[in-house]
């Protein structure tokens, strides 16, 4: 598990910290933090299905929170399930990119157990910042 929950942060909803050595990790690991709260085993979602797609932002943290957030629009728009297989985070100096490539299926009750349905992530308490020589995020889902 490449994250860990943030205690005292909020009372209802999920607060997560994810640590990674690169932004493109850092982002995929969010991902599947995000995905690892929704689902029980996030092994079980099959890669029949492909969304590939690019983000921009000046601020990286708002760019991390609109990834995430991609991954809950194809759930409720598309009833996917869809897991990071390929993303690459680079920056020209003023702007920040994220190309992605997500893998996943149509929601499945019988194969999915579900632990809690996240909404969405939330603006509330998100940071991203460098300490000992690890990229931090740390992020609320709201339940």
């Amino acid at each position: 598990m490449n994250y860990e929950h943030i205690e005292n942060v909020t009372s209802a909803d999920i607060a997560v910290r994810v640590k990674a050595p690169s932004y493109s990790l850092l982002f995929k690991y969010g991902a599947e933090a995000l995905m690892s709260e929704m689902v029980e085993d996030i092994s079980a979602i099959q890669g029949i299905i492909s969304r590939n797609g690019m983000l921009t932002d000046e601020d990286i943290s708002l760019l991390y929170f609109e990834f995430l957030n991609e991954f809950l629009f194809f759930k409720d728009s598309e009833n996917l399930l869809l897991v990071p297989s390929e993303v690459e985070v680079s920056s020209d100096g003023n702007l920040y990119s994220c190309i992605y490539a997500l893998k996943g299926q149509k929601i499945n009750r019988e194969i999915h157990k579900f632990n809690a349905d996240v909404k969405a992530v939330t603006l509330h308490g998100l940071r991203i910042y460098r300490d000992n020589g690890l990229f931090i995020a740390e992020s609320v889902f709201d339940v």
